[in-house]
């Protein structure tokens, strides 16, 4: 897989930085709907298992482990901390996250890599759609606009 270097369309994307299992990730902010932090220390459910139900404004919301999207893109996280809330189109949904970091502005000038586009499987819906070189770790991209949860 050879990756190309983009030419930005929008003068500024912003993308939201997250930790899992020492990787670092990045999803553009405007696929999130909000974060939960300090989840409690229960374990959220086994890969493939019934989610943790939590309390997200008044809604109860599945939250998964990061490893029910992303089992082809990285490790699996041991104890995630917080949750990243998404929105399929038929509800809230979490990903549960060993951290968040900052958003990111990405401008024209800076180093932003684009994969090949991909056939998107039904195994693993959430796929790498570049990475972004920020100091010393290259953050993976992720598109979670095609996961389905609802």
């Amino acid at each position: 897989m050879r990756a190309s270097v983009a030419r930005i369309k929008n003068p500024v994307l912003e993308v939201l930085l997250f930790r899992v299992a020492g990787v670092e990730y990045g999803v553009e902010l405007g696929q999130v709907v909000g974060l939960v932090r300090d989840l409690p220390n229960q374990r959220t459910a086994p890969v493939g298992g019934d989610p943790h139900l939590m309390l997200f404004e008044g809604c109860h919301v599945p939250v998964f482990p990061a490893d029910d999207f992303m089992r082809d893109v990285g490790p699996c996280s041991v104890c995630p901390r917080e949750a990243i809330i998404f929105d399929d189109g038929g509800g809230y949904y979490g990903m549960a996250v060993d951290g968040t970091g900052s958003v990111l502005e990405v401008t024209v000038g800076d180093d932003l890599y684009v994969f090949p586009p991909q056939d998107v499987s039904d195994e693993t819906p959430c796929r790498p759609w570049g990475w972004l070189a920020t100091g010393d770790k290259p953050v993976l991209l992720l598109d979670m606009s095609r996961v389905l949860v609802h």
